[in-house]
């Protein structure tokens, strides 16, 4: 068994070292046995393996073969692409779900559905008990007293931050099933 080690594990494009011992390959490393590709290290897919012959003088004078063995960016395929876009989307839905919230009185609540559905719990509980007022604490920690309703208003502006991104998630992701190529899918962007 060799390896060869391309230039780059994000785009190899060119040999620039090899081994013929039994060390460990490095990631980006394509395994030769016989002169036959049998395994890529690391993370290859969408690459292609090329290989061609190089036939050079040897130090006798007669011709030498040598196989070189290059890695290509594959074609995006459309589910590729799809899948490429959705997790780019939720990533960004993971943040836009969670951003605080600001109400109309200039204070920023703690966003995301944990933090609408805890505060909206704390006033049910507050209710139940017979409480008029309930004591929040805002994205800075701060104490704010106010009445029940006003808590739930609280927790309803959260939900309603985080049922927006939700739907704009949902849309988005339906837009990337309905694409019909990698260019159209590229173009769907949060």
């Amino acid at each position: 068994m060799a390896w060869i080690l391309t230039q780059s594990t994000t785009l190899p494009s060119s040999i620039i070292s090899s081994a013929t011992d039994n060390s460990t390959p490095p990631k980006g490393a394509i395994v030769v046995d016989m002169g036959v590709a049998v395994q890529a290290v690391g993370n290859p897919k969408g690459y292609i393996l090329n290989s061609s012959v190089e036939t050079s003088p040897g130090p006798d004078g007669k011709p030498v073969d040598k196989t070189v063995y290059s890695l290509t960016l594959a074609p995006l395929t459309l589910q590729a692409a799809q899948l490429q876009q959705r997790i780019a989307i939720k990533q960004s839905f993971l943040q836009a779900s969670t951003a605080n919230v600001t109400d109309s009185s200039g204070v920023i609540w703690e966003g995301g559905m944990a933090s609408g559905n805890s505060i909206f719990l704390g006033c049910q509980l507050a209710q139940q008990a017979g409480a008029a007022s309930i004591t929040l604490y805002d994205a800075a920690k701060a104490p704010h007293s106010m009445t029940v309703a006003e808590g739930v208003g609280v927790a309803a502006l959260i939900g309603e931050a985080y049922q927006t991104a939700l739907g704009k998630k949902n849309t988005l992701y339906a837009s990337i099933a309905a694409a019909k190529t990698v260019s159209a899918v590229q173009k769907i962007v949060w």
